[in-house]
This record gives structure tokens, sequence and C-alpha cells, in this order.
């Protein structure tokens, strides 16, 4: 379709990157069901609400009456078939099997409930891909590269001779702008909340901006998702590299999601950087959840000439199964080329009369989403106080409060499970986890109270128990002693203890990388036998 006026207002979205994004994010759904179930009953008795579920009943953010229904947790019989439907729409999401409104819709109310049934170990990422599985129920995600498009043509081959399917103009643009504007808000929210939300007007203290620059320096000296590898030492190590590293990918983080919406089909060059910046990011921290959301939602911004050379140099080697594009020519191009016949021009006008036809139905959920996006972001920077707090983006889990990534803090904790077992004392928990109880390793609990261990982030299970216990089990005792006693119960473990130490981060220059001694231990009191 021939472009007019500013390439930021058309916003014309290739089909074949919605596909694209379709299987990626398909994938990455049943990657992240796969995940959080690993362990089996261990890793199911998080989204329970039994007497040996690890969270205590009144474990949750979530009180409203609709949320206790949506995020109801229940026995684990519950859990598992909610699982396995939740596993079953991912699939056929990826697929493009029956990709239907109704089947999206389905499929976003059960992810959203899936997160929200177990918080500690929740991030940015699932608020993010739950976004935009919203928005994609507007859009038509299965048209090509899908087991509906599949049909779609055999049905079409037993009446002409066509191979393949004209690819046409998607119709609810409010629904492209919408999609593409979600991923502009989230990084824009973000690097809001790291300058302005937190520092007001001096913004010069900011660890993220000049004259400091330090953000990266304290994200990769911290515990938490931090790999211990030559390159992030050498980060570690070089104060001018962590600071280049910091302003470039605030740059990025700034300037790039912009610079996709207004490029046209030059978007793919910014688009590049986003992924580029978060493949950087997954081989330096262990945080995979976030970073192949980000880089699944790069695709988005791909051009359609991008895919019709793709489509084409696959043709050229695959003839028997990959067919050329078909290039869709509006009236007005019609009239400027020679040779088209009388039978396409035809063929387009009816195509237009649908169009017209199609127009007439106004996506109002698309139009009340796309305001409401807009409207709870720019409240949630107080820049206007909002009539209703927030509550129906809260209500419908469509917030727009970006707060990833925020300011690094310059204390960090190292959490180490350890119990008795076959009169062992001092095992390592996680990494008898980790082997599915094969391996019994013992831990020098003194040694681990006095010296650093700078490959924490590797001794847990998963990236979510990392993130869960970096942060839920200190915050209260109470949630501690439930969580201990729960583990007893359902491992062969006689003793328990959980010890939850923290130091501080030393600023760049430092010989050492933490304090010494450690600044805190805590704590004695959360050594608790199972009754």
């Amino acid at each position: 379709m021939q472009q007019r006026g500013w390439p930021c207002l058309a916003q014309q979205q290739d089909i074949r990157a919605l596909a694209a994004f379709r299987i990626l994010s398909g994938l990455y759904l049943l990657y992240d069901i796969i995940e959080r179930l690993q362990y089996g009953r261990l890793s199911l008795l998080w989204y329970t609400s039994t007497d040996n579920s690890f969270l205590r009943p009144d474990d949750t953010p979530h009180r409203s009456p609709i949320h206790r229904f949506w995020f109801y947790r229940g026995s684990e019989n519950v859990q598992i078939f909610l699982f396995v439907v939740t596993f079953l729409l991912s699939l056929s999401f990826m697929l493009g099997y029956k990709c239907n409104a109704f089947s999206k819709t389905l499929l976003w109310l059960n992810v959203v409930a899936m997160q929200c049934r177990c918080m500690p170990p929740h991030d940015g990422s699932d608020t993010f891909i739950r976004h935009l599985l919203l928005w994609s129920i507007q859009l038509p995600m299965s048209q090509v590269w899908s087991l509906d498009s599949v049909y779609q043509q055999n049905m079409l081959k037993k009446r002409t001779d066509k191979r393949n399917i004209d690819y046409c103009d998607i119709q609810n643009v409010v629904a492209v702008w919408g999609l593409r504007l979600q991923i502009v808000i989230m990084y824009l929210g973000t690097v809001i909340h790291r300058t302005y939300d937190s520092y007001g007007f001096e913004i010069y203290k900011s660890k993220w901006l000049p004259p400091q620059l330090t953000a990266v320096h304290y994200a990769l000296h911290q515990s938490l998702g931090s790999r211990d590898s030559w390159l992030c030492n050498f980060v570690r190590n070089n104060l001018p590299a962590s600071q280049f590293m910091t302003l470039t990918g605030m740059l990025i983080e700034t300037f790039a999601p912009i610079m996709s919406l207004i490029m046209g089909n030059k978007a793919h060059i910014p688009a590049f950087f986003l992924f580029k910046l978060h493949f950087g990011l997954y081989v330096l921290m262990n945080l995979p959840n976030w970073q192949f959301v980000g880089m699944i939602a790069s695709v988005v911004w791909l051009p359609s000439w991008f895919w019709n050379n793709m489509q084409k140099n696959l043709a050229l080697r695959f003839p028997n199964v990959f067919a050329p594009p078909t290039v869709y020519l509006s009236p007005e191009l019609m009239e400027k080329k020679d040779g088209v016949s009388e039978a396409e021009r035809k063929k387009n006008s009816v195509r237009d009369a649908t169009i017209k036809v199609q127009r007439r139905r106004r996506p109002y959920v698309t139009y009340f989403l796309f305001s409401y996006m807009l409207y709870d972001f720019v409240g949630n920077r107080n820049w206007f106080r909002k009539f209703d707090n927030g509550d129906i983006g809260e209500g419908i889990r469509f917030s727009q409060y970006w707060v990833m990534f925020s300011e690094p803090s310059s204390n960090t904790k190292q959490v180490m499970l350890t119990g008795t077992l076959n009169d062992k004392e001092n095992v390592n928990v996680w990494e008898w986890m980790k082997s599915h109880g094969a391996n019994i390793e013992t831990v020098d609990l003194e040694e681990f109270q006095i010296y650093v261990w700078t490959n924490m982030t590797h001794v847990f299970p998963s990236p979510r128990i990392e993130r869960a216990f970096s942060e839920w089990p200190s915050a209260s005792e109470a949630k501690s002693k439930h969580f201990l006693r729960s583990f007893c119960n359902e491992t062969p473990f006689s003793y328990l203890k959980l010890t939850v130490q923290s130091c501080y981060t030393m600023p760049p220059g430092s010989e050492e990388r933490y304090s010494s001694p450690w600044a805190t231990v805590v704590d004695a009191d959360c050594d608790y036998r199972s009754q």
C-alpha cells in the first residue's frame, strides 16, 4: 500500500512481522511455563493455597473479589489443569491454530492469571508480554505462517490455481498504533522513572546520567543476575567501559523506540540497536526473561521489504515449499502501472469494496485500550490527576507504570538455603534442587558469611527463584517461617536454614568489590524444624 504523508502517521504493519512475533512469543510462553514448573511439585506449590503451599494465603497484593476469582490458587489438581490449559493455548497461538479473537483472549486471561497467582518471582517482563498479548487480540496474527493460513491456502487451491493468498492491509490502524506505542511507552516510562520520578529536577544525581554514569557498575557488582565471566569482570574492572555502556544504553532506550516509530521503512535500524541492547544484557546478566521479551518485541518493527527479500530468497532455494510474495496494488498504483489485466482491476475493486465495509465496523475495544494506555501513562507520571486512581488499569492488569531497571542499589544480598540431609549438615539446597536430588553438596556457612561468592546467580536453581529470594524472604519473617516449614514437609530435609547476608557495593575506583567485613547477617531466627 502506498504511504502518504509522514511515515509515523501511516504506521503500516507487515503481517509477516506479526506472524514472526506470534511464533516467537508463543515459544517464549511455552519456555516460561516449563521454567516455572521444572522442579515438579516443589514448583507447583508456589501456585497453590493448600496447607503445604509455599506462600501464605494472604501473601498476595490482589485483594479485590475479581482478582481473587481470576487469580485463584486452590489445590494442586486445579493448578495442573490451569497450567495444561495455558500450555495448550500457547501452543495453539504459536502454531496459529484457531488463532481468533476468542482463543487469544483466553490465552491472555490465562497468562495473566498464571503470572499473578505467584508474585514473588514476578518482574517487568511479565507485565510487558501480557500487554503485548492484549494488543495481539486486536490484530491478525495468523494470516501467514500458521495452520490457519495453510488451511485457507488448501481451500483456495481447490477453487483456483493460486498457490498463495494475497497479503491484505491491516484495517485496525488503531491496534497497530497501540502495539507500537506500547513498546515505546515501556521504554519511555523506564527512562523517565530513572531520572525525573526519582530525583525531581536534580537529575545530576542519577547513576544513569552524566557526570556519574555508574549504573552498569553497580548493576554488575550486585548479586542479582550478575554473571561471573571474563567479559563481566572486564566491565567491572574498567570504569570507562561501564560508563560507556551506561551512556549508550540510556541513549538506545531513549531514542531507538521513538525513531522506530517515525522512520517508516528504515525502522529496522533503531530496532536492531534495541535487539543488540537486550542481547548484550543477556550476555552480561542472568535475567533471560526480560531480554527474551525485549528481543522478541523488536521483530514488530521490521518493514515489508525485509520480509519480501527473505521470502524471495526462500522461494528461490525451496520452490516447492515457499512461494514468492504477492504484492497488493492499490487502484492508484494500478493506474500508473502498465500491463495490469482487467481481471486484476476487478479483483482489486472488489477488495476495496470489502475494505470499506470492514472500516464501518468500529473496534471500540481497541479505542478504549488505546485511550486508557495514554491516559494511564500520563497520569502515572503525575502530569495530571487520574479520575480512577489507576484502578481500571490495575483491574485488568494493564497498568502503564514502568519502573524496570531503576536506580541500582549500593548494597547487595546473598541468600543461601541449607539443610540437614542424611546426617550431613549445611547441605546446599539450591544445588540439591538443580540436580533433582542427585547431587549433595555441603556449604561452609562460616566462610559464606565472611567471603564473597561472586557467582551467586548460578547457585540458584533458576532465575525466577533467584528473583523471588532477592527480596521476598527478607521482607517478612512470617513469610520465611511459612516457606521453611512447608519446604521441610515436602522434602527429606530434617532441618533448614535460610541465611540472608548483606554487604555494600564499593564505588568505582575501589580495590575491593564489596565492603569488608560484611555489613549485616540476617538472621538467626530463620532456623525452623519441621513440625
